[in-house]
């Protein structure tokens, strides 16, 4: 997968091999970065042992599995954790930006507002509360958490309002 859309037009000219060199560098980097890759590279089922980079959790052990997130990153976190974890996933709860495409089978994926907090993300919230308040010993929650979760999932401390942190958001 190519990050770099305009590679081609950034090779058209100047120096091309440091251009080349630059642009593999950023390849890279990128693909490290990529949560989906990532995801994959960090969890894997082998003989009903659920793999979490050096830890494992025998299933036989375990009644549900879980989601619950909020981020810019935390839709292809995931959907990568479905497509490894599939039926195995009992629900879940994941909040991401408007404007994210993608659909999750097994976890309710809300679009919220980022960065400024809205009403769907404070719904997402208290959704994902209600379900971490059922959830057992005998269950595995990942959390999917990354950058932005505060405004995808905002749940203001006690005696202040969602209008209150939404205008606290736009002064800072």
């Amino acid at each position: 997968m190519a990050y770099v859309k305009n590679a081609d037009q950034l090779l058209s000219h100047g120096n091309i091999n440091a251009r080349k060199t630059a642009l593999d560098i950023i390849e890279y980097a990128l693909a490290k970065a990529d949560p989906d890759i990532a995801t994959r590279a960090l969890v894997s089922i082998q003989d009903d042992i659920l793999h979490v980079a050096e830890l494992k959790f025998d299933l036989a052990k375990y009644k549900r599995i879980y989601l619950l997130g909020a981020g810019k990153a935390t839709y292809p976190i995931a959907k990568a954790l479905e497509d490894i974890l599939g039926d195995r996933i009992g629900g879940g709860v994941i909040a991401c930006k408007y404007g994210e495409e993608g659909t999750l089978s097994r976890a309710e994926l809300i679009h919220a507002s980022h960065p400024i907090a809205d009403e769907s993300g404070f719904e997402a919230s208290q959704k994902a509360l209600r379900l971490a308040a059922h959830t057992q010993k005998d269950d595995i929650v990942f959390g999917c958490i990354t950058g932005g979760s505060s405004a995808l999932f905002p749940f203001p401390a006690e005696g202040i309002t969602l209008e209150e942190k939404k205008a606290a958001n736009r002064l800072l």
